[in-house]
């Protein structure tokens, strides 16, 4: 055995080329084995801190746990470690814009608390003793109150009150407003230390009626320390955040329900998605939660992300498609991996009869080619499980700087020793599955045809027959090079393989590269601005001092400020074709009632778009809009298809009756409809019957067409409803005589502006920092679409995503192209008695040349003949599953990749050809003749 074991090493000293190229083929499966699963570590890992960040380091929230109780967790084995607050009550803040949220709410912790909680300073640092405080950055945001570090403030600290239930409000309910007060009041001073961003949804609930304001707590600290007993303090309520061991979090639900003593089966149930509980099973869980020893909130994304097994929703896709990528991987290098030790079983054939023939057993021919992997392993492995490391440390690099600004997660690299070990072992599993066929097939072969050679050459002289035209064009040369190939099948059929892996692959991610570019310019082509602001107020916005706003921060190029009221029109003079159309989109037989949604503009905008679209005395009514674009179901093709139709009849002059609710509170006279209208259903009594609370009472305003036309204003390209547009002095008339009285209440219309900007960016940041500054907008909530950020943001996600599939591509092919390389290099060596023997009965070196060129061309055609139609089918095909999604996507072959990729195969075949051609040219040829080793 060891005699083998030696001539194993000796021949992979000589053979220093294939023994290199092979190891290369190790060493980037292995790195790109180990890259995969650093990158998923890196992700989990990522995903788990951001987590931590956001809601905290804590797996269950336990609120309402006395100060006795807290031992119970201190000492629960499945309980890894915890962190507590306390609960100092509230303090009204005077001058806080937001009336839902008027309060601050204390609370106290330690360095645990202050460590592990969601509590992420953004100025100063965290409170060390219980005269400091630490206050959200969103008190001066939303609260519109301005409170620096540096400042004492003073706060009259109390419980909630709800005069209504005569009992104490907890921290995260909502506000009451008219209906609590606060009560046992204690005035306490503190120094602002810090400012922070607004706590996660476990410490700060959203509608909560507090700001979270956070001090130090010397009681929990003793205790934290071992210098203080709970039961000093037993009466004293605490909240508790727990982290659960490994094993107690994959039974999460059965840990949690025994601690808050509630039926296990049923809080698991209640839990899993995918059961349906009963109604009396409802009932049940509701009733057990209700009498629960304490509230409970889960932190479920941390939860998912930390809990490796089972594999729950959150990853499933994840290690899914990183166990897909694996698979590719190692059937990728398995097949390339095994042709070289095919090559090394062909060259050592003779070798391998010869020690057969002294005594050698299957056994040991065996063994010696296993070594030989083991061998060409031990270098590779370490190698390419470093390399994998390297680059995937560059890869984070790479996509932390490519998604700066638009991901909220920063990618962290992290290495997993239990992901490397698997790395390692699907490496060691790749390598063994290589070497373990030709290990078999060189077992197999018996003394005399492995000396005699003549099993590797098995074919009909059939299969020889060669075109009649190849020897007319290109002679004997050719000839020769036709016949090699169809006789060395087996040997070419790799090198075939690997290039139509790689072009198949190349041509998809291409295609699918720029068709992702081009969806994402698609879908932001019909966009005439890139600021949109949306926004919601329970009071009237004075559109034209808002447009002021708007037209007076540097860079606005065009604006438009519109505010939408929703109208209903009861069979509208619809055209044939629109009245169809809503027909079978409604499936009534009679023409339907239709939506119309009025818009105001500011004065200046109503005057440009009645301007642009050739409308004179815009201001007597309202410009229609008429023309509109559907997608109509087409029953021949089974298809949608888009169609622009003209809508109503209407002309200018003509009047719409347009109708509107009102809406009253059964509760309050001061809301309630005013009689003398048919539709009133008010008693003097204050009772409003039912079907008006639901409905409303129907009101009607008669709207005067000033023009029609097909034109839109900016912003309101790719609606789908009636659009009608008016300035503010035109709505105002509609109840202006006296016959109407003008019942839409606040609130009710939807406010929206559009800006052209010439730089999108600044002209959003200018935007909000002057609104956040002005007291006048301090009640509306503003949602700022950069239209210019979210098309970078997409294109940046695609160019991330090609940068993952263009470095597999670019891995893979490194992993074929060192299988070419080997493959054609050794075959030409092999081949070298064959040349020479061709030289020595007269082929001259024009002819030699010409046929080695033959033998590449022949190779390339047939890989791109199988590769480019493959490719152009699945890119094909992937283009028809998008279209299932949106019909606007046409088809077309990506032809820079296709002419990209033949031209680099046949450069590269015709490159290594060449090489190994002009190393042969030199041999002498007489000595080639008389080696016998080859």
């Amino acid at each position: 055995m060891n005699l083998m074991k030696t001539l194993t090493l000796k021949n992979l000293k000589l053979n220093r080329k294939r023994t290199i190229v092979t190891i290369v083929g190790i060493i980037l499966a292995t790195a790109l084995l180990s890259a995969l699963v650093t990158l998923v570590s890196s992700f989990q890992y990522s995903m788990i801190e951001y987590q931590k960040q956001k809601d905290g380091d804590f797996h269950v929230k336990f609120s309402n746990v006395k100060m006795s109780e807290l031992s119970e967790f201190k000492n629960n084995r499945n309980i890894e470690s915890t962190f507590e607050t306390m609960g100092m009550d509230f303090a009204k803040l005077d001058g806080c814009k937001n009336e839902d949220k008027p309060y601050a709410y204390v609370m106290a912790t330690d360095e645990a608390g202050f460590e592990r909680g969601c509590f992420k300073l953004i100025e100063g640092r965290m409170a060390k003793n219980e005269d400091e405080i630490v206050i959200p950055r969103h008190l001066k945001t939303n609260g519109r109150i301005d409170i620096k570090v540096g400042d004492e403030i003073t706060l009259d600290v109390g419980k909630r009150y709800d005069s209504n239930t005569e009992g104490v409000i907890s921290e995260n309910c909502a506000y009451e407003h008219e209906a609590e007060t606060l009560t046992d009041t204690v005035t306490k001073h503190y120094k602002v230390v810090g400012i922070m961003e607004r706590p996660g949804y476990g410490m700060e609930d959203y509608s909560a009626a507090g700001y979270t304001f956070v001090t130090y707590s010397d009681e929990l600290a003793a205790i934290d320390n071992g210098t203080k007993s709970e039961a000093s303090e037993a009466d004293t309520t605490l909240t508790v955040y727990s982290r659960y061991t490994q094993k107690a979090l994959r039974n999460k639900d059965a840990v949690t329900a025994d601690i808050i003593g509630v039926d296990e089966k049923l809080f698991e149930k209640a839990n899993n998605s995918s059961v349906e509980m009963s109604s009396e099973e409802s009932d049940r869980f509701l009733k057990e939660m209700e009498n629960a020893k304490y509230d409970i909130y889960m932190n479920g994304y941390l939860i998912n992300y930390e809990c490796v097994f089972p594999i729950d929703g959150s990853f499933k896709a994840l290690f899914t498609v990183a166990a897909v990528v694996a698979l590719i991987i190692i059937l990728t290098s398995v097949y390339c991996i095994k042709n070289s030790f095919n090559i090394s079983i062909t060259e050592k054939i003779r070798q391998y009869g010869m020690l057969a023939s002294v005594g050698a057993t299957r056994r040991q021919i065996k063994s010696s080619v296993k070594t030989e992997a083991a061998m060409l392993g031990v270098v590779g492995i370490p190698v390419g499980t470093m390399s994998g490391i390297l680059a995937s440390l560059i890869l984070v690099k790479v996509v932390n700087a490519l998604s700066a600004g638009w991901l909220n997660v920063a990618l962290s690299f992290h290495t997993s020793l239990p992901a490397l070990i698997l790395a390692v072992i699907l490496s060691i599993a790749t390598i063994y599955f290589s070497a373990t066929g030709s290990a078999r097939r060189a077992a197999k072969v018996t003394p005399l045809e492995a000396i005699r050679n003549t099993k590797e050459i098995k074919i009909k002289s059939a299969k020889l027959k060669t075109p009649a035209i190849i020897g007319r064009i290109w002679g004997i040369g050719g000839v020769i090079s036709y016949k090699n190939i169809k006789r060395n099948n087996k040997k070419y059929r790799t090198t075939v393989t690997s290039i139509v892996i790689c072009s198949v692959t190349f041509i998809v991610i291409s295609y699918f590269m720029s068709m992702a570019f081009s969806v994402v310019g698609m879908s932001y082509a019909s966009a005439d601005y890139n600021i949109g602001i949306n926004m919601s107020c329970k009071k009237d916005i004075d559109i034209e001092k808002f447009s002021k706003l708007l037209s007076g921060i540097e860079g606005a190029e065009d604006y438009l400020v519109g505010a939408g009221y929703d109208f209903d029109v009861s069979k509208p003079e619809y055209t044939k074709e629109y009245g169809e159309y809503c027909r079978q989109l409604y499936d009534d037989g009679e023409d339907v009632s239709q939506m119309f949604l009025i818009t105001v503009l500011d004065d200046k905008s109503y005057d440009k778009y009645a301007s642009d679209a050739g409308i004179k005395n815009a201001a007597a009514g309202a410009i229609l809009v008429n023309k509109c674009t559907f997608d109509v179901y087409n029953e021949n093709s089974s298809k949608y298809a888009k169609k622009e139709m003209e809508l109503y009849k209407y002309k200018a002059g003509d009047t719409i009756e347009c109708g509107y609710n009102v809406y009253d509170d059964a509760s309050s006279d001061d809301n309630a409809v005013e009689g003398g209208t048919e539709s009133s259903t008010e008693d003097n009594s204050g009772y409003v019957d039912e079907e008006t609370i639901n409905n409303g009472v129907r009101k009607t305003v008669d709207v005067t067409i000033a023009g029609v036309t097909d034109k839109v204003p900016i912003g309101y390209n790719g609606y789908s409803n009636t659009l009608l547009f008016m300035n503010q002095k035109g709505f105002e008339s509609l109840w202006g005589d006296g016959k109407n009285g003008n019942e839409i209440k606040p609130g009710y219309a939807s406010y929206s502006a559009y800006v052209v900007a010439e730089n999108a960016d600044e002209y959003q940041d200018t935007f909000e920092k002057e609104t956040e500054e002005n007291p006048e907008y301090s009640q509306i909530s503003f949602y700022v679409s950069n239209l210019d950020k979210e098309m970078r943001d997409e294109k940046s996600l695609f160019t991330l995503l090609g940068v993952f599939a263009y470095g597999l591509i670019v891995v893979i092919a490194l992993i074929g192209i060192t299988n070419i390389i080997n493959t054609l290099s050794t075959g030409m060596e092999l081949r070298s008695r064959e040349f020479a023997t061709l030289r020595s009965i007269g082929m001259t070196d024009k002819q030699f040349v010409g046929m080695v060129r033959l033998e590449s061309v022949f190779i390339s055609v047939k890989a791109l003949v199988i590769g480019v139609p493959l490719g152009i089918l699945i890119s094909y095909l992937l283009c028809v599953m998008m279209n299932r999604m949106d019909d606007a996507i046409i088809y077309e072959p990506p032809y820079k990749a296709i002419i990209l990729c033949i031209v680099v195969v046949i450069m590269l075949i015709y490159a290594i050809m060449k090489l190994s051609m002009t190393k042969l040219r030199h041999n002498n040829i007489i000595e080639t003749i008389k080696n016998e080793n080859l």
